[in-house]
């Protein structure tokens, strides 16, 4: 079932149920006002009786039992015409009566002749169904008025049909409403599914989506074409990382097919053999580390660890001696130690991070120069005295693929500072790059502290 459906019988139940409930209250109301009328003409029309009864003579007594259809004088002159009228003794025998019908007598009513307090009941007379007020007789007896309250019914049916009838209109009116209402919210909501319908065919992500309706649904809008501008962003970012990784690959492959073909043709004496294989390896090393770099930062490695809370100069210290196993560059290592510089990371991440630093500084240093890497307030730096980097190419080193023009001729896939890059965009922290006084480069890698 569409929502669009789902909208409209929900917003039409809901009148429904508000009609019905409403519509019961009225007729509900509506009776028992009638109701009370009819209470309050019987009540005021037996004080007028007893009072005639008080004063009438004797006689009117002494034809016990019988039913009149004339009043007896102008004692019950008002009850001939608009109620039946009976008094009973105590015993619950007719000592007389007003009109066509003998009215019932229950236990209660005999009760009410003993004295009990006086007392409404309704009771069928014949086929007309009555309103009955039953009050006692001072020295005895009670006195019985009944009320034909057809009428009351009849009201109370024209009251229902009337409801029935406008509660019926208002329902199929509310249904018609829900109806439309339901249309205008979720034409926008189909508008987005279209959309969304169309990337998933066509795969185009140049669509822009008209943000309009309802606050909600134009913030939904607006939030769905900000994720297609997402998306856009991140297939561009990742199509030139694809080009620049092909351009990359495509100098050492053809070199490595150079070299091969050299061997191929044959004729060479044994060292121009050797020069070429060794060529060669160092061609494929420089494969394997750009596959390897490559790996690094195409998988999202917050999904692949959970940080954890370390001692920064622990890491630190354990990456400079790894480092030192790897080269023959004198690397000095120091550390706060009034401070203990806590941090919370992805520890495989951050090694990974400090190892490019490290191997980025011992790469661009002399070899007699020592490297430092300081560790202070949750902040680490790596220190060379190599060549440095320009002021126009500042900006541009943590860029994959990117090597200035005077590191071009030496090895390197330009990947190593887009890995730290990723690190500390993955965990808020923040990567530059100094002069170093004298000459250098000095990296800092600013971490939160935990």
């Amino acid at each position: 079932m569409r929502f669009r459906t789902r909208l409209a019988l929900v917003m039409s139940s809901m009148v429904l149920i508000l009609v019905v409930l409403t519509s019961g209250l009225i007729y509900r109301a509506v009776g028992q006002s009638l109701n009370r009328q009819v209470d309050v003409f019987l009540q005021a029309r037996v004080a007028t009786i007893s009072a005639r009864l008080s004063e009438a003579p004797v006689r009117a007594f002494e034809n016990r039992g019988r039913r009149f259809r004339n009043p007896l004088g102008d004692v019950l002159l008002d009850a001939r015409f608009d109620v039946v009228s009976q008094v009973i003794s105590v015993d619950g025998d007719i000592i007389f009566g007003i009109g066509d019908e003998n009215l019932p007598i229950t236990e209660h009513d005999i009760a009410v002749a003993a004295g009990d307090p006086p007392r409404f009941r309704d009771i069928v007379v014949g086929d007309e169904v009555m309103r009955l007020y039953v009050v006692p007789i001072q020295g005895g007896g009670a006195l019985q008025v009944a009320r034909n309250v057809g009428e009351t019914a009849a009201v109370l049916d024209r009251v229902r049909l009337w409801l029935l009838g406008v509660g019926s209109a208002l329902v199929v009116l509310a249904a018609a409403i829900a109806w439309w209402l339901a249309a205008l919210v979720t034409s926008p909501l189909r508008s987005l599914a279209d959309a969304a319908e169309n990337v998933a065919v066509t795969g185009r992500l140049d669509l822009d989506i008209a943000e309009q309706g309802p606050r909600e649904v134009s913030s939904l809008a607006g939030s769905f074409n900000r994720m297609l501008r997402a998306i856009r962003a991140s297939f561009d970012r990742e199509r030139r990382f694809v080009q620049d990784a092909s351009h990359e690959l495509r100098t050492p492959l053809t070199s490595l097919r150079a070299n091969s073909e050299l061997l191929q043709r044959g004729g060479l004496d044994e060292d121009a053999q050797r020069a070429i294989l060794a060529d060669m390896r160092a061609e494929i090393d420089e494969l394997t580390a750009i596959s390897a770099e490559l790996s690094t930062l195409a998988v999202d490695q917050k999904q692949l660890e959970n940080p954890m809370t370390v001692d920064l100069s622990d890491v630190v210290e354990a990456v400079v001696e790894r480092t030192r196993r790897r080269t023959t560059q004198p690397i000095m290592f120091s550390a706060d130690e009034a401070t203990r510089s806590l941090v919370n990371v992805r520890l495989s991440q951050l090694e990974r991070a400090l190892t490019n630093l490290l191997d980025n500084a011992v790469k661009f240093s002399p070899t007699a120069s020592t490297v430092e890497v300081v560790v202070a307030d949750s902040t680490v730096s790596v220190v060379d005295h190599g060549a440095g980097v320009s002021d126009a190419d500042k900006p541009l080193i943590f860029t994959r693929f990117f090597r200035a023009e005077s590191t071009r001729s030496m090895p390197g896939s330009g990947l190593g500072l887009s890995i730290v890059k990723q690190f500390a965009d993955d965990h808020a922290a923040e990567i530059s790059v100094l002069d170093t006084a004298g000459g250098g480069a000095t990296f800092v890698l600013r971490l939160a502290a935990d």
